[in-house]
């Protein structure tokens, strides 16, 4: 992981110039439980990959990455806000290592929190450095962002109660659910930095492939990590009956009968704290390496990965029509980062 390194500093370094923007926007002030639920989750840190791909998009396409500050400050509120709201349908009681929004104050206190959160977003926008025109057209693009958002989680949600998903419904739904905010924030950098159509489709080729490939190499992750880098137990989405990429191939090859023996295990324990407290049960554990091995067997995970790595390579040739700079170099060495990590 050593060529990484340097983009982990400069990662740090932008998140530090974002922060200042969101505490700004969220300061701490009445109604004060209101302000510290909608503070909890930016306080609690992550990385600020998606202002990060903002303001590197915007200096890729040629621009001032001091005017995406706002923006970038933008699609981190959407991104807080869909954590706040997400938290409360699973009933997550962690979320970075700290308790959930909802789990310290309550859920209708949450609910309005990510509501701030989401409001924040466009507040922000309203403050961005940049002229009336790029400024409509970046809201344009939040919009759609979150409406994808809604559309992708509702899929999630609705795919819960069936048994099998194909991959192209699979993939629809992560469109909306991870790739839609990369997305979005490639293409507001973009669109902040020129006027050249091209380099904003190609920004936001770029997004929509990388955020799609975050999220099954995160599946793939779950399945075949060390679980001390992980930080989780392997295989929580087995015992909690999550539709992936890998179980959506696995379905579309398995006999009749392995289905039938995967299907044993699958969601078997998604009632019982999300899957989550009988984690340390050997027959827990056995059951899940056996869900496991047959996802192996059938070239499942395998085929999940290069899926990834195959966005990923196709997401950086898009970046081969903008100029030559330290900013796209590092879009490219992050993506390639998010299909290689190994938590």
């Amino acid at each position: 992981m050593g060529k990484y390194n340097e983009l982990f500093n400069r990662i740090k370094d932008k998140a530090r110039d974002v922060d200042r923007v969101i505490l700004e926007l969220v300061p701490e002030r009445e109604p004060l439980e209101l302000y510290k639920a909608a503070r909890h989750y930016p306080l609690a840190g992550g990385k600020r990959i998606r202002p990060f791909v903002v303001l590197r998009a915007t200096e890729a396409a040629g621009g001032n990455p001091e005017k995406a500050l706002y923006p970038a400050a933008s699609v981190e509120f959407i991104h807080n806000y869909s954590l706040v709201h997400d938290d409360i349908m699973d009933m997550d009681e962690l979320r970075r290592g700290r308790p959930t929004v909802h789990k310290l104050w309550g859920v209708n206190m949450a609910i309005l929190a990510g509501d701030l959160l989401f409001s924040k977003a466009f507040e922000a926008i309203s403050r961005a450095n940049v002229s009336p025109k790029k400024k409509a057209r970046i809201l344009d693009v939040l919009v759609r962002t979150s409406n994808l958002l809604c559309e992708g989680q509702a899929l999630d949600i609705e795919f819960e109660t069936r048994d099998e998903v194909t991959v192209e419904e699979y993939l629809r739904m992560i469109s909306g659910k991870t790739g839609a905010l990369f997305q979005g924030s490639a293409e507001i950098g973009a669109i902040i930095g020129t006027d050249n159509e091209e380099y904003i489709r190609a920004l936001s080729r770029w997004g929509m492939n990388v955020g799609i490939a975050f999220q099954i190499w995160d599946d793939v992750l779950d399945l075949i990590a060390d679980e001390e880098k992980l930080g989780k137990p392997v295989g929580s989405d087995i015992r909690k009956g999550k539709k992936t990429l890998i179980v959506s191939h696995f379905f579309s090859k398995a006999s009749e009968e392995d289905k039938a023996e995967f299907m044993k295990i699958f969601g078997k324990y998604a009632g019982d704290a999300k899957g989550d407290a009988l984690i340390h049960d050997d027959k827990v554990k056995e059951e899940v390496a056996k869900a496991i091995e047959l996802l192996k067997e059938y070239g499942s995970i395998d085929y999940a990965a290069q899926y990834a790595r195959n966005l990923v390579k196709e997401a950086n040739e898009a970046l081969k029509i903008l100029p030559e700079s330290e900013a796209r170099e590092d879009l490219e060495l992050l993506a390639e980062f998010l299909v290689e990590r190994e938590f």
